[in-house]
């Protein structure tokens, strides 16, 4: 130290005092916010299983979809050429998704949930996110275009299936962003 001023910081932290004492208390604010238990907001849903169920609902779908577009369906006999597989003389490959019942309806649950989120939304970010949702809808349906074309590329099926993924993680982010907030005590 050379005239009162420390040279290192070492130094400087030899001539702070060891204990500081707060002026009061904290302890009984911070363990009233441990013990506090979160509720859910009155009138705006179930809370977090809500937001838990429809998740899980938006994963098994996509998981669904990823499949059926990485796997493709088994043509039935009988089933129609496309234009450009008949003249080439081969099948037309499916790349549309699943017409089953239990996935049409789940995807209707789904994109309902979605809608009503979306709708609480400001505008300006509502139209943000059907602006991202009608370029997802875009680049599916141009790479089902290519598809036709070059039936076997495994690099555009992963990009119908990654489509796919994209639009139902920005439903199920929509929807999990905008599970009503808990109530804080």
């Amino acid at each position: 130290m050379k005239n009162g001023v420390p040279e290192s910081l070492d130094e400087a932290l030899e001539t702070l005092p060891r204990e500081i004492e707060p002026s009061r208390d904290l302890w009984s604010g911070i363990a009233r916010a441990i013990v506090r238990t979160p509720r859910a907001a009155p009138g705006l849903g179930a809370g977090p299983w809500m937001a838990f169920a429809a998740s899980a609902a938006a994963l098994c779908l996509a998981a669904a979809l990823l499949w059926t577009a990485i796997h493709g369906r088994a043509g039935a006999p009988g089933e129609r050429l496309a234009d450009e597989g008949a003249a080439a003389g081969r099948p037309a490959a499916s790349f549309e998704e699943p017409q089953d019942a239990r996935y049409l309806a789940t995807r209707a649950a789904l994109e309902k949930t979605f809608n009503e989120r979306l709708a609480r939304l400001d505008p300006a970010t509502r139209a943000k996110i059907e602006a991202d949702l009608a370029a997802i809808h875009q680049a599916r349906d141009d790479i089902k275009k290519a598809l036709i074309a070059q039936p076997d590329s495994t690099i555009l099926q992963q990009l119908l299936a990654s489509s796919l993924h994209d639009e139902f993680d920005l439903y199920d982010d929509v929807i999990r962003t905008t599970e009503p907030t808990l109530a804080r005590i």
